[in-house]
């Protein structure tokens, strides 16, 4: 009797033992890579393009109208300006797609600007054009030799965008020297964070922010555990983030706001070098000096009178000081995981109970990490790193509200999506943790019940949409 009340128990850890063996004897060579970047292609093909062709079908409601738009106008070498209409090609896919919670023209109707959301005008036109580019020319072409539009043409590269924060976390992972079973686990809880799912499977440039994230990780690996003070590289990452997105360099302002803090506290204010100053320098430097560049050349552009229709639909006046009312969303940063928007036909109850665990767990280890590695400061970088970050992107999305042209305004709710490029640093702070507690394996079941969620969620998406 007692063997037969033990094996249901012994045999599942003895095939996680005989996993963690073989994972143990990963060859970490340029062809194991490659073949497990091949596998991450395949998982995350998975558990996108159901989305795309199911329960994700419609046009995203955060802004994917005329993120559609400026990929398509790039790719035709146009760069939108503001008061411009969205191209008719888009404008004809849009009405047949549908979209949340907006009355469309009817398909085929050949239907005016007008008679779009928000004058079918494009309001994002400030954005810098490198993801348009790097989505929009692959889009065409695809769109041209098969039945897809261009739409579902330009969302499918965000199975790559995922594919690649997924690998680009195992790598700094095993730059951590995080063992190599749970290095190759661990990634696959990005695609469970619902902000990442829906930038992957839609037109918007938060599909490059896992991957931007994942390189911050690797970033500090190299900082805090190597010690390696080169400041060019991350001059070149962080330049290169803030060209498809401007608010995705969070991970990396805070990793040069963490690198000047360790230099005042190991050397002191006199005591700093060159050196100390190049690195946070020349990464403020490589998001600033392209930023204000990209604002002089479009500022000109389109109708000097255009206000945008977004003005008082997400922001408020500024009422007083605006110190007061930036208070009041300074922390609510840290509700990374829980809040979320998802394509609503896969928003079940499930994912709502998912995500508010996932949340707890990522609060959680980010305080342990910081707390767990008293005595190992570059380990415990990992988690101040989360921790500046959850504070600063909602400040960084107060600034850029206030100097908003006319009339300063706040953001009431800076949401999630802001913050989407700190995912694989809460994953890497959950490693981290899990690891220090003597949890590892806890990891293995966090990630399989996420992934569990994920595939109920896609299901559900498949049946509403049928």
């Amino acid at each position: 009797m007692a063997r037969s009340v033990e094996a249901p128990h012994g045999a599942p850890m003895r095939l996680v033992i005989r996993l963690e063996n073989r994972a143990a004897r990963f060859a970490d060579d340029r062809r194991s890579r490659i073949w497990l970047a091949i596998a991450y292609f395949v998982i995350a093909a998975a558990a996108t393009l159901p989305v795309m062709f199911g329960g994700g079908t419609a046009m995203s409601r955060i802004d994917e109208p005329t993120h559609a738009d400026y990929a398509y106008r790039v790719s035709h070498f146009e760069i939108p300006a503001k008061g411009s209409p969205i191209a008719k090609e888009i404008r004809d896919i849009w009405a047949c797609m549908g979209q949340e919670r907006y009355a469309l023209p009817p398909c085929g109707s050949n239907a005016r600007p007008w008679q779009y959301p928000y004058d079918g005008e494009q309001y994002n036109w400030a954005h810098p054009p490198v993801y348009y580019a790097v989505v929009g020319f692959p889009a065409r072409a695809i769109d041209a030799i098969t039945p897809l539009n261009f739409v579902e043409a330009a969302r499918i590269t965000g199975t790559l965008w995922l594919a690649s924060g997924m690998f680009m976390l195992f790598v700094a992972l095993r730059r951590w020297r995080v063992d190599p079973a749970v290095a190759i686990i661990a990634p696959l809880l990005m695609m469970t964070f619902p902000r990442v799912l829906h930038a992957s499977t839609t037109v918007n440039p938060d599909a490059v922010a896992p991957l931007a994230g994942a390189v911050a990780v690797w970033l500090a690996a190299r900082l805090f555990f190597d010690d390696d003070r080169d400041w060019i590289l991350p001059a070149v990452f962080t330049g290169l983030v803030g060209l498809t997105k401007f608010i995705s360099v969070i991970p990396f302002v805070a990793l040069g706001v963490l690198a000047f803090a360790r230099a005042v506290r190991d050397r002191g204010w006199r005591g700093l070098t060159l050196t100390d100053v190049l690195l946070p320098g020349s990464m403020a430097t490589a998001v600033i000096v392209p930023y204000l560049m990209w604002q002089a050349f479009q500022a000109p552009r389109g109708n000097q009178w255009w206000m945008n229709p977004l003005v008082g639909i997400n922001t408020r006046d500024v009422q007083g000081l605006p110190g007061s009312e930036w208070i009041e969303t300074l922390f609510v940063g840290f509700n990374l995981a829980s809040d979320y928007y998802i394509q609503p036909p896969l928003d079940i109850a499930l994912l709502v109970a998912w995500t508010r665990l996932l949340n707890v767990l990522v609060i959680g280890a980010m305080f342990a990490t910081v707390v767990a590695f008293a005595k190992e400061p570059s380990r415990r970088s990992l988690g101040w790193l989360l921790m500046v970050g959850v504070v600063l992107y909602p400040l960084a999305v107060q600034i850029q509200a206030y100097g908003t042209p006319g009339i300063p305004q706040y953001f009431p709710n800076p949401t999630g999506r802001y913050g989407l490029a700190l995912v694989p640093g809460a994953i890497a702070c959950l490693v981290m943790a899990a690891a220090k507690a003597g949890y590892r394996r806890v990891l293995y079941v966090v990630t399989g019940a996420g992934l569990i969620v994920l595939g109920v969620v896609i299901a559900a998406g498949l049946q509403r949409a049928g």
